[in-house]
């Protein structure tokens, strides 16, 4: 990614977990995207999307990790992302899409399953 930077590990319990850090916008989104859909074809038991270290995200970006959760509820795995950092919260309030990436699945909660 090119104003991103990732790191992928797998949990005990077997859920994926990608850290993500930078800037999520046009430069990111292709490489974010392939990425979480290509592990949503892995079929893990559950997709979690740590964002604590992301400085900027953008519409693209945000694109991106809509297209995760969509490509994961229609394979039937939980899809999180979590540990948002102050701005992308707020992106995802004004945008309206904390309902539908940062609630359930409770499970998917950092520290849970092995962590």
């Amino acid at each position: 990614m090119a104003s991103a930077v990732l790191e992928r590990r797998v949990r005990e319990d077997g859920c994926a977990v990608i850290e993500l850090r930078g800037e999520l916008d046009l430069a990111s989104e292709v490489a974010l995207r392939h990425l979480l859909l290509d592990l949503v074809r892995e079929a893990p038991p559950g997709i979690l999307v740590n964002m604590r270290h992301v400085s900027f995200i953008d519409s693209t970006g945000l694109g991106a990790l809509v297209a995760g959760y969509k490509a994961a509820k229609e394979a039937g795995i939980p899809y999180r992302v979590g540990q948002v950092a102050p701005f992308v919260e707020r992106q995802m309030r004004l945008t309206g899409l904390d309902e539908l990436l940062l609630g359930e699945p409770a499970d998917l909660e950092p520290g849970q399953g092995g962590q």
